[in-house]
């Protein structure tokens, strides 16, 4: 009997064990987010939200294994899929679409890949992101976003208790710490809310200091000065905490003090943040502080609009720091900068809540094995800051196709033709443009990306309707 029936219950055995770990494609809904999230309360069923890089470039020029480790993913496998479609709504959105920036602005995304599991309300109450080829990884999410659901004291319900009315000192700090988990970030109000219920007495101790730092307190508000009241423990902590640290609540009250600027439209503020931005450098490094300074001032005239002042601060920006600097001078810098900031890792999962400069115009690079050249890379960046402003000024739109034309002469690609594309257009050089664009569409080509987009900018400017 036992020979006869051992092959038969091995070969059950072999397909019950690679049922969970073959391929399975998952199942996600085709609605938006918001229509799911709708049937998601109706059912009180949680969402799994997945934003994606989008579709794998099979011709992107890397090999099966640099591929595998770059989209390769446990939630392929069987038993990960089978948990989710189990307990889930499945919804996922592809880097670069209006839903994704939506989505990204509403849960403050940075990095794609990125795992939100939503309460049916549609908080968040567990995030992950980078992907992982191990299935284990994604059953451990699972699990963590179970436990959490199951708690009274989950994000959702802390929310509530605080829409209420919930002001005790120690709610208050376990509602900030449970958002900073799952990279929410801590509205002013909130923080001032908790520094109010503080005695004075508590300003004196470090560790309190360091953690209203670490909330990124705006630059006028009240959490801030108090947190900076006493100068002896300011100083211990600017001293004693590694430099990762404090670059990260630096660049947080930064850009916290910045938004809430052009929020308000308050250029007195705005003065505030980037003056405070120039002095994280040292007083001797005038350039560096003088840079950051205008940076800042940049972002805040570009977010309230006002392209009186935003235009001329820019042109001389990149003039002054990009045009009349020697590319060999600048790539030093800039390496110097990498090599600081590569010798300090960032432990935090969220180091940076706010979301990335709307002017940035990204280039995905995927096929590239040498590092990319981020001088060539800025000036493509201040190209199409100027082309997205709108401005018809053929001297301003003159200067960009300049450092267009330089970023394309140090690392020639796709998205730089393309940026060049567009400049030439609004110059009503039409052959130019469409001729840039042609090589735009064919370099995209080479390099395994997707040429779609390209091609739609081709054909508008062949038919002028760009």
């Amino acid at each position: 009997m036992k020979k006869r029936y051992f092959w038969p219950l091995v070969a059950v055995l072999w397909c019950l064990l690679t049922n969970s770990a073959v391929a399975q494609q998952l199942h996600f809904e085709k609605d938006s987010l918001g229509q799911v999230l709708q049937r998601a309360r109706q059912q009180q069923k949680p969402v799994f939200l997945l934003l994606t890089l989008g579709p794998r470039p099979e011709a992107a020029g890397l090999t099966k294994a640099q591929l595998d480790q770059v989209y390769g993913t446990g939630l392929d496998y069987g038993i990960v899929a089978k948990e989710l479609e189990r307990d889930f709504l499945l919804v996922k959105v592809p880097f670069g679409t209006p839903e994704a920036q939506r989505i990204s602005r509403r849960y403050y995304v940075n990095t794609y890949p990125t795992y939100l599991y939503l309460h049916p309300d549609g908080t968040v109450l567990h995030r992950s992101y980078s992907s992982s080829q191990d299935p284990q990884r994604y059953l451990r999410d699972i699990e963590t976003f179970r436990q959490k659901l199951a708690s009274p004291n989950n994000l959702s319900q802390l929310e509530q208790r605080y829409a209420q009315g919930e002001r005790g000192v120690e709610f208050l700090r376990q509602y900030i710490k449970t958002r900073q988990s799952v990279g929410a970030p801590i509205r002013p109000a909130l923080l001032d809310a908790y520094v109010r219920e503080l005695p004075v007495k508590a300003f004196d101790d470090f560790l309190e200091v360091v953690f209203v730092h670490e909330c990124g307190p705006l630059v006028d508000s009240r959490a801030y000065k108090l947190a900076r009241f006493n100068k002896r423990l300011t100083d211990s902590m600017y001293a004693t905490l590694p430099l990762a640290r404090r670059i990260t609540f630096n660049n947080l009250i930064i850009s916290n003090t910045i938004q809430e600027a052009i929020a308000r439209r308050d250029q007195n503020l705005a003065m505030q943040g980037a003056s405070f931005a120039r002095g994280t450098w040292p007083s001797t490094d005038y350039l560096n502080g003088s840079r950051t300074f205008d940076q800042n001032m940049m972002r805040y005239y570009q977010g309230v609009r006002d392209t009186a002042r935003y235009l001329p601060l820019l042109v001389n920006f990149y003039e002054r720091h990009y045009m009349a600097v020697p590319a060999d001078t600048l790539r030093r810098r800039q390496a110097m900068r990498r090599a600081l900031q590569n010798s300090f890792q960032n432990p935090r999962p969220y180091p940076n809540l706010s979301l990335p400069d709307s002017s940035v115009k990204k280039v995905w690079v995927e096929s590239r094995t040498k590092p990319i050249d981020t001088y060539a890379l800025d000036l493509n960046n201040g190209a199409w800051a100027l082309y997205i402003s709108g401005t018809k000024r053929a001297t301003y739109l003159l200067q960009a196709m300049r450092w267009s034309q330089r970023s394309i002469e140090l690392d020639p690609q796709a998205g730089y033709y393309d940026t060049l594309a567009h400049l030439l257009y609004n110059l009503r050089l039409h052959a130019e443009a469409e001729a840039t664009q042609q090589k735009a569409v064919a370099l995209a080509k080479k390099e395994g990306k997707a040429t779609e987009g390209y091609k739609e900018v081709l054909r508008k400017i062949k038919n002028g309707t760009l």
